[in-house]
């Protein structure tokens, strides 16, 4: 087998691996900080529309724990609803329009991964800006 041949059988599996990553993303992007027992996380992305899910990780330690959360979502353009869904039928849900933002505070139990499911339906929304600030009850 030549030399262009191993590489190619190297190098193809790999590009394959990172467009599934690239897929599965979403094109969410998340940014977190904790101090002690709160913290705040937000979640952005460029475009949405339709529906859509993804996992929220409030803190990895905190595996099926209440916390006290107060969300708001902002974005630039269109419409979009919103919904923190954690453990124990806890939810908080957030309507947003361009120029409105949102925010509504409540109960989430975080998942077995400290994690809190996000469930939105959008229409035309860009610059879609979600922050969350929580403190451990």
């Amino acid at each position: 087998m030549t030399r262009q041949k191993r590489i190619l059988y190297l190098i193809l599996p790999i590009l394959m691996l990172a467009l599934a990553v690239l897929a599965c993303s979403g094109g969410y992007s998340t940014t977190s900080k904790l101090s002690g027992n709160s913290g705040e996380v937000r979640v952005k992305k460029a475009e949405a529309e339709g529906t859509d899910s993804t996992s929220v990780e409030l803190n990895e330690d905190w595996m099926r724990d209440r916390v006290f959360a107060t969300a708001t979502l902002s974005l630039e353009a269109g419409s979009c609803q919103a919904t923190l869904v954690g453990a124990e039928g806890t939810a908080i849900t957030l309507d947003a329009s361009a120029g409105s933002p949102a925010q509504a505070s409540g109960d989430l139990v975080t998942d077995g991964f400290g994690e809190v499911d996000l469930q939105t339906d959008c229409q035309g929304a860009t610059n879609l800006d979600l922050l969350i600030n929580f403190s451990l009850k």
